[in-house]
């Protein structure tokens, strides 16, 4: 019986997330499915499970906890285990991993902690990350961690402080990819929130620096033109908004019908999205 209320309560707990929080949980999900092996079957992940279950096991080798922790969360970031294995990894393990390591275990916690509906935890150990990183990781490692921020940030209605992992964040990009999908983490959250001008703001500047990436981001606008004209078509509104013909005009509309903006941004992410995805293969 108490199974069965605990469903019911998470069950509930996950409808009453907004639209934005929803998908902020939702980017979390694709930069895992993302960073996943290409070819790799749950067979062989239940696999490696089983494999680090068995090395965790040895109390002599206390590293071995995180790795058990990621093999979890690479199957199912929502895994309950993913986040039981990182508190263990908290309280026993973090002293001896390499300061890189200690990064990726708060990195971890702080994800999963953020699908378990824990912000402000999830935050501060989205930050413990950042000053691991600081000493010892990658362009990428601080990358994907500034992405992390921008989410507890917007899931926080924290506008000015997300803006600033983004203008931070869109230095330590490699491709045009990289950068479209940090601005589309939290966008459509910050437009929920009425904090998007300023992450917008930076965002035009970057891409006024970047023209490749300009011409990408009009062009795919542009592909969406006609499927947001029928959006607001259908739409009921009296003397409303023209349909925004580039992506200056989303801006300007932002501004001024934030209801509205909000439910094109939405659809403009998803596209926009789902291009960036076909455009890796």
């Amino acid at each position: 019986m108490a199974g069965m209320l605990s469903w019911i309560w998470k069950e509930s707990e996950a409808d009453n997330d907004t639209d934005a929080i929803k998908q902020l949980k939702k980017d979390w999900m694709d930069e895992n499915a993302d960073a996943r092996e290409e070819d790799v079957t749950r067979k062989q992940l239940e696999a490696r499970i089983a494999s680090a279950k068995k090395a965790a096991a040895n109390a002599s080798e206390p590293s071995k906890m995180l790795d058990l922790a990621e093999a979890y969360g690479v199957l199912n970031p929502k895994d309950k285990r993913v986040l039981e294995t990182c508190e263990m990894v908290m309280k026993f393990s973090l002293p001896f991993l390499s300061r890189q390591r200690q990064g990726d275990a708060h990195q971890l916690h702080g994800r999963s902690l953020f699908l378990a509906g824990r912000f402000e935890e999830s935050l501060r150990a989205l930050l413990r990350a950042t000053q691991c990183y600081k000493e010892q990781g990658t362009m990428k490692l601080r990358r994907v961690n500034n992405a992390g921020l921008i989410r507890a940030y917007a899931a926080l209605e924290k506008g000015p402080e997300a803006t600033k992992r983004l203008e931070v964040a869109l230095t330590m990009c490699e491709d045009m990819n990289d950068s479209i999908g940090l601005y589309m983490t939290g966008r459509v959250a910050l437009e929920e929130g009425g904090c998007a001008e300023a992450f917008d703001a930076v965002w035009n500047d970057y891409l006024d620096d970047h023209p490749e990436t300009k011409a990408y981001m009009e062009k795919m606008v542009g592909g969406t033109d006609g499927a947001v004209k029928q959006l607001m078509e259908k739409m009921p509104q009296q003397n409303g908004p023209a349909a925004p013909e580039t992506f200056a005009d989303f801006v300007k509309l932002a501004k001024e019908h934030k209801v509205i903006t909000f439910l094109i941004i939405t659809f403009v992410v998803l596209y926009l999205y789902f291009a960036v995805w076909f455009a890796r293969w």
